[in-house]
């Protein structure tokens, strides 16, 4: 299958969000003297899922990035592509581009992902009767891996997640999750529209942890018109990606010692 690579640049940090190194952008920051996305590429290459696909971003500014996606091209099996407004409108440009399914989606931030964790996520997902499905890595695994490590997750009733950047899009009838993703994200100033989106009752059970995930993925399906199904990744790196001084430090001490990580 082909991939789409999200790899425009953030132009915005989150209140309080540290940036590594704050004048580059992510995806060309060497971690362990590797520019990120560069090590996504090399991982998509090495897996038996994936041959070839797009890259959406970054903007083309000239200098080392030129030439780093002059030497990603080279071998003909990725194209670049001018990143959109944000990734979920550059994820709908590059699907609609490529137009042949199954798509692998992820980001070019993910400095720690492999092969293995490629084949492994696109292997479960294609088991699974959705347009869309996302991979999730169980907490308790990520924090046993990352004791220090503040990771974003999602509370359900029956445990908790963390998200891995990574998304398998079955058919075509994925686009419309993305699109429902781009409505979202155009109100992630203004919870109360999300709220409106999503449902204040599905919400409502969320916040009091009476909410299982796969009625909330069924509930999301409903809003977004196509089916979202999720699968679990028992790798705790997958959940890593480099978009914060903390995980880029993490990263870069893994990949420096790699046979022992």
């Amino acid at each position: 299958m082909k991939a789409i690579v999200l790899a425009g640049e953030r132009t915005e940090a989150a209140k309080g969000e540290r940036r590594s190194p704050p004048a580059a952008p992510t995806v060309l920051t060497p971690v362990a003297g590797v520019p990120s996305l560069l090590r996504v590429v090399w991982a998509l290459r090495e897996s038996a899922s994936i041959n070839g696909g797009l890259l959406a971003g970054p903007a083309a500014a000239g200098g080392e990035g030129n030439s780093l996606l002059a030497d990603i091209s080279a071998l003909g099996d990725f194209e670049w592509m001018a990143p959109a407004a944000g990734p979920a409108e550059s994820a709908l440009a590059a699907a609609e581009r490529l137009a042949s399914w199954p798509i692998l989606l992820t980001t070019g931030d993910h400095a720690l992902l492999s092969a293995a964790m490629i084949d492994d996520f696109c292997a479960a997902a294609a088991n699974r009767e959705s347009d869309l499905v996302v991979a999730l890595v169980p907490h308790p695994l990520v924090q046993a891996r990352f004791p220090n490590m503040r990771r974003t997750r999602l509370r359900f009733s029956d445990g908790a997640y963390c998200g891995a950047n990574l998304y398998f899009l079955a058919n075509a009838n994925a686009l419309g999750a993305i699109a429902f993703w781009r409505q979202l994200q155009a109100h992630r100033k203004r919870p109360w529209r999300i709220a409106e989106h999503l449902g204040w009752v599905v919400l409502f059970r969320y916040a009091l942890g009476a909410l299982p995930v796969d009625r909330a993925f069924r509930a999301i399906s409903r809003k977004a018109g196509c089916a979202i199904g999720w699968a679990s990744l028992d790798n705790p790196l997958a959940a890593v990606d480099v978009d914060t001084q903390d995980d880029f430090a993490v990263a870069e001490r893994i990949l420096q010692c790699r046979p022992c990580s």
